[in-house]
């Protein structure tokens, strides 16, 4: 097992932890290990893996800043896979997101369904996609991604470390 997967093992359950207990990922956790990731890929690979550091990186913080920027997301969410991507590259960083939207998609689902709200969700998610697919004005009052009530929210970072296993068992273990 290489540095840079122990490194990333443990920052997904230090974050796992600290999303569950406080519903946060906190910048003192992210940036040590940004830091390391810094120069783990420099030091090991050059300025080529330093380069694909930063394409893991840009990766990460790409693929869930439209979330982040809907308010879907909390932004340590955003840094975690970023700083995932900086430890491991692009590629894996794109299977730890399959794996955390497959995972979050599930969460979600169980606890709408716990909620009783499945199919009304499924129906507004419908009926705004076709709207504004059809460009007819959707009514001020029906948005349904609104800020989830207090103990309705799913703390992504269970949804991360489920897809970062996800990813290894995928990718071997492999760089």
């Amino acid at each position: 097992m290489a540095a840079s997967d122990v490194l990333v093992i443990l920052l997904s359950a230090i974050s796992l932890y600290t999303d569950l207990r406080w519903k946060k990922i906190y910048n003192k956790v992210l940036f040590p290990f940004a830091l390391a990731g810094i120069i783990m890929q420099s030091y090991f690979h050059g300025l080529k893996g330093l380069a694909e550091g930063v394409a893991g990186f840009a990766t990460g913080l790409l693929l869930l800043f439209i979330p982040f920027v809907m308010r879907q997301m909390g932004a340590g969410d955003v840094k975690l896979l970023a700083t995932i991507g900086l430890l491991k590259g692009p590629q894996f960083t794109m299977l730890v997101f399959c794996g955390a939207a497959l995972a979050g998609g599930l969460m979600s689902g169980v606890l709408l369904c716990r909620r009783g709200r499945l199919f009304s969700s499924l129906y507004a998610f419908a009926y705004v996609t076709l709207a504004r697919l059809t460009r007819v004005p959707i009514p001020y009052a029906f948005t349904p991604l609104e800020r989830a009530a207090p103990g309705e929210s799913i703390p992504f970072g269970v949804a991360v470390f489920a897809g970062l296993i996800t990813a290894y068992l995928f990718s071997g273990l492999q760089r």
